[in-house]
C-alpha cells in the first residue's frame, strides 16, 4: 500500500449558474489527497465518514473488502475481508461498524477500535444499504432488490422486525431531530418516511421530476432533503409536508450525494462526473462540476475539513481522493 498527494488529477469543469444563483460565485476546487487503497480493482459502493476518528469507510463490493482509511494521515489503516460490501453503518457510542454484506446475505460487525470482524448476523435475503439509529440504537438494512426493510436489535444480533416497502429501495437518511427514516424507493419514485417507533411506512413522497431515485441526503437545518434520480434530476423535499419545493438538472446515473451543511453544496456523483449544486430554503442552482473518472460513484463529505471523497478502480489497483472547495 502506499499514500500520495495528488497534485495532477482531474481537472474542475465549471458549469452554467442558474438564474437563481447569478449572484453567487461558480464553483471551483483544488485536488487533494489521493490513496491507494488496495493491489486490486473492482467497483465499491457506498462511502461513509466515521467523524468521530476521522475515517473514510469505503465498501469494496467486488474486492470483498471494508477499507478504512485515516483522514488525519491519509494513509490506507485496514482492508477487513468480509464479503460483498456494499454499505457501513457507524454506532459511535459502542465503537462498533455495521457493514452490509450483499451477496453473502448478512450484516458483518467489526470493532472499531481493533478494526477486527467480532460478529455476524444473517438476513434472509442479499443486503444493500444500512443505518444505525442512535435513539432506538437498532440498526436497519434494505433487502436489496426486495421490497423490505430489516430491523436489527445488535444486541440480541437478530432481525426482529420486517418492515414492507412498496418499492425497490435504495439508500437512507435518519432525521433525528424528526426521528423518522427517509428511503428512496427507486422503482416507484418515491421517498418513504419510516417511523422508527412503530417500524411502518408512515408516508410516501413523490419525486417527480427525479425518478429512479438513488442518492439521497438531509439537510436538517432547513427541514428538507435532497434525492437524485438517475434521469439526471436533482429535487428538494420539505420535511414538514412531503412536497417537491426546488429542482436542478445533473449528472445521469448519479449513485451517491452528499451535503456540506457547512458550504451548502450537494455533491452528486454519477460516472466520470460529479455535479455541485448550491442549496439553499426550497432553491437549487447549479454551481459546477468535478470531472472524476469513470467507476466513481460514490461521495462523503469530510464536515471538518470539508474535503469531497469518493472512490475508484483503473482496473488493477484501486483509489480514494479528494477535492477542495477553492476560495474566491
Amino acid at each position: 500500500m502506499n499514500t500520495r498527494i495528488c497534485l495532477l488529477v482531474p481537472f474542475v469543469l465549471l458549469g452554467a449558474l442558474s438564474a437563481a444563483a447569478a449572484t453567487d460565485p461558480a464553483f471551483t476546487a483544488k485536488t487533494g489527497s489521493t490513496v491507494e487503497l488496495s493491489k486490486s480493482g473492482g467497483k465499491f459502493d457506498f462511502l461513509r465518514i466515521d467523524a468521530k476518528n476521522h475515517r473514510l469507510l469505503a465498501s469494496h463490493e467486488e474486492a470483498g473488502t471494508a477499507d478504512i482509511v485515516d483522514l488525519k494521515s491519509t494513509r490506507l489503516l485496514k482492508t477487513i475481508k468480509v464479503g460483498a460490501a456494499v454499505d457501513t453503518a457507524i454506532d459511535p457510542e459502542s465503537k462498533i461498524y455495521y457493514v452490509s454484506v450483499q451477496e453473502e446475505k448478512r450484516v458483518a460487525v467489526i470493532d472499531a477500535e481493533t478494526l477486527v470482524e467480532k460478529g455476524s448476523i444473517p438476513t434472509p435475503g442479499p443486503t444493500d444499504a444500512i443505518l444505525f439509529n442512535p435513539t432506538n440504537r437498532m440498526v436497519y438494512v434494505t433487502f436489496d432488490g426486495g421490497d423490505a426493510v430489516w430491523v436489527i436489535d445488535p444486541k440480541a444480533a437478530k432481525i426482529t422486525a420486517t418492515i414492507p416497502v412498496a418499492g425497490v429501495p435504495e439508500f437512507m437518511v435518519y432525521d433525528a431531530e424528526a426521528n423518522r427514516i427517509y428511503l428512496n424507493l427507486k422503482s416507484k419514485n418515491v421517498v418513504a418516511v419510516i417511523d422508527p417507533v412503530s417500524n411502518k411506512v408512515a408516508a410516501q413522497w413523490g419525486t417527480a421530476p427525479a425518478t429512479a431515485p438513488h442518492g439521497l441526503a438531509l439537510d436538517s437545518a432547513n427541514h428538507q432533503i435532497f434525492s437524485a434520480g438517475g434521469n439526471g434530476k436533482l429535487v428538494a423535499i420539505d420535511t414538514t409536508n412531503g412536497t417537491v419545493t426546488a429542482t436542478a438538472d445533473i449528472t445521469a446515473k448519479v449513485d451517491q450525494i452528499a451535503f456540506d451543511a457547512g458550504s451548502g453544496l450537494v455533491y452528486c456523483a454519477g460516472p466520470a462526473r460529479m455535479s455541485v449544486v448550491m442549496a439553499a430554503p426550497g432553491k437549487l442552482a447549479v454551481a459546477g462540476s468535478i470531472v472524476t473518472f469513470p467507476s466513481a460513484r460514490n461521495v462523503a463529505v469530510d464536515l471538518e475539513t470539508h474535503a469531497v471523497w469518493t472512490t475508484y478502480t483503473d482496473g488493477k489497483s484501486s483509489f480514494a481522493t479528494s477535492w477542495l472547495q477553492a476560495k474566491p
